[in-house]
């Protein structure tokens, strides 16, 4: 009689967890849906951008990559989640090409293939700061350090997001996480990597256009061209900023002390040491 309650309380329990996995998802999930993760402000774009070029030049695709069309190339799950489809049909009419699926999601165990985009906190921290800051979603008098301890933004929130990804993996599933700052210097063989992940081989030539149509400037150029009338309006700063890896350089050695005791632990599961 226990055992039968214990798998009743466990299975009562579990629907909660489960309506939020498949809330996560787009209406039309399938297997082989390759989702791009990151917490907030990792560099999730820049990436989206670095692939939908590769894609774009390697397979002769017509169709520029901006923010306009960046949902097409690599939709965000969080506007489609519930009532939109992703893209049901190939890309461009090619089977060949991935569907890929941008997302913020702590760990969910409907995405079976996931790549995991990670930066090191200190500058996901700052650099979100300045994100909510801008659209006005915390309070002018907000301070970083506020903003560090927020529950829901701050460096606990990352630690949670984080460690969900890197703690925890069903069988079955392929977890690959790539570093930002990776990313930022060696730009060329990072995407070689992710692209040779993904079962598709590019030439270098390739990648070094994809990397070009991708600089900030070009995509700052985007968000000012192809951003909608709302985003120009409601934002108090650009979007796309430096992008830099500076390691919590920006911020005062006490903020940076208190991020660093948080996430250390974590951290180091990523290759992060400080």
């Amino acid at each position: 009689m226990n055992n039968f309650l214990n798998k009743l309380t466990n299975y009562l329990t579990s629907i909660p967890r489960d309506t939020k996995y498949r809330r996560l998802l787009p209406k039309n999930p399938c297997t082989e849906d390759i989702f791009l993760v990151s917490y907030p402000k990792s560099g999730n774009t820049w990436l989206r951008f670095l692939i939908a070029n590769t894609l774009k030049i390697h397979y002769q695709i017509q169709r520029d990559v901006n923010f306009f069309t960046m949902n097409e190339f690599i939709p965000d799950v969080h506007l489609a989640t519930g009532f939109m489809n992703v893209h049901s049909e190939y890309l461009y009419g090619n089977q060949a090409i991935p569907r890929i699926i941008k997302s913020h999601s702590e760990y969910n165990k409907y995405y079976h293939r996931v790549i995991l985009l990670v930066r090191d906190p200190r500058d996901v921290i700052l650099s979100y700061f300045h994100y909510r800051q801008k659209f006005g979603n915390i309070p002018n008098n907000y301070t970083l350090s506020d903003f560090i301890h927020h529950k829901d933004y701050g460096a606990i929130a990352w630690k949670k997001h984080t460690e969900s990804w890197v703690k925890t993996i069903r069988s079955g599933q392929i977890i690959k996480p790539f570093r930002y700052e990776d990313f930022v210097k060696n730009t060329q063989e990072e995407l070689h990597n992710l692209m040779d992940l993904l079962g598709i081989k590019v030439e270098e030539s390739t990648l070094i256009e994809a990397i070009k149509l991708s600089s900030k400037e070009n995509m700052s150029n985007s968000e000012i061209n192809h951003s909608s009338d709302y985003l120009v309006k409601t934002q108090r700063t650009p979007f796309v900023r430096k992008g830099k890896a500076t390691y919590g350089k920006e911020m005062s050695e006490e903020n940076r002390q208190i991020i660093e005791n948080i996430t250390r632990d974590t951290g180091k599961l990523l290759g992060y040491s400080y």
